[in-house]
């Protein structure tokens, strides 16, 4: 019986990680709504009936599609800083620490899972409507954490701005990560860490760069506008 047990638990890990991998292929091309369960449990080479079982809905398939990956890199992205930060014994970190704890982990993650690369970028530009609250209870606290120590180092940038530079350097992550995606599999490391160690000076020049406009004259950018009560 206990042998039983374990060889069922086992097969329901294996189907739950073809799932995932299926899902996360089909969504990244496709999107949400282009991408049906019969398409996904034909994928993974699962039955119908085992992809309900275990998601209960398409929906449910998405949002752990696509926090597998994005969790944890940003559970790695933010223990980076904190050690950097412990390391830095109360002086404020180089720009160029941060933005390498920013970005290390999510580049790294997409040349270890190339296939997570469309669906990141298709899901933080044109998140579904269901994921909005996902991704902004997962990334929030995250992106804060990195505007908090931006803003220690950069003590004559605006907040507001120094907010709309870590949305700059992102975009640039994305983008060259999909570019990288294409190139095929990683067959040398160190070219990877170079042009990890390129990017991060590329992204740093921008976040630290003489404002465009001047700290008094930067406008309040525009705010979201109130849902109405009841």
């Amino acid at each position: 019986m206990k042998r039983k047990l374990i060889a069922e638990l086992a097969a329901g890990r294996e189907t739950t990680a073809r799932l995932l991998d299926a899902a996360e292929r089909l969504f990244g091309e496709h999107g949400y709504d282009g991408v049906g369960m019969r398409m996904l449990a034909d994928e993974a080479k699962v039955n119908l009936g085992a992809a309900t079982y275990h998601f209960g809905s398409k929906e449910a398939l998405y949002i752990e599609t696509f926090m597998r990956r994005f969790r944890p890199a940003n559970v790695q992205r933010l223990k980076l800083l904190r050690e950097a930060e412990a390391e830095a014994k109360g002086r404020p970190l180089t720009v160029e620490r941060i933005v390498d704890c920013m970005i290390r982990p999510p580049f790294l993650q997409g040349l270890a899972h190339p296939n997570s690369h469309a669906l990141l970028a298709r899901n933080l530009l044109m998140p579904p409507p269901f994921l909005h609250a996902a991704i902004h209870r997962e990334l929030k606290p995250n992106v804060e954490a990195f505007i908090t120590a931006l803003r220690r180092s950069l003590p004559g940038v605006p907040k507001d701005m120094i907010h709309f530079r870590v949305m700059f350097s992102m975009g640039s992550l994305l983008m060259f990560t999909a570019q990288r995606g294409a190139m095929g599999p990683a067959h040398n490391p160190k070219f990877d860490e170079s042009i990890l160690k390129e990017l991060v000076r590329f992204v740093s020049a921008g976040v630290q760069s003489k404002p465009a406009v001047a700290a008094a004259a930067w406008p309040p950018p525009p705010r979201p506008p109130k849902r109405p009560h009841g």
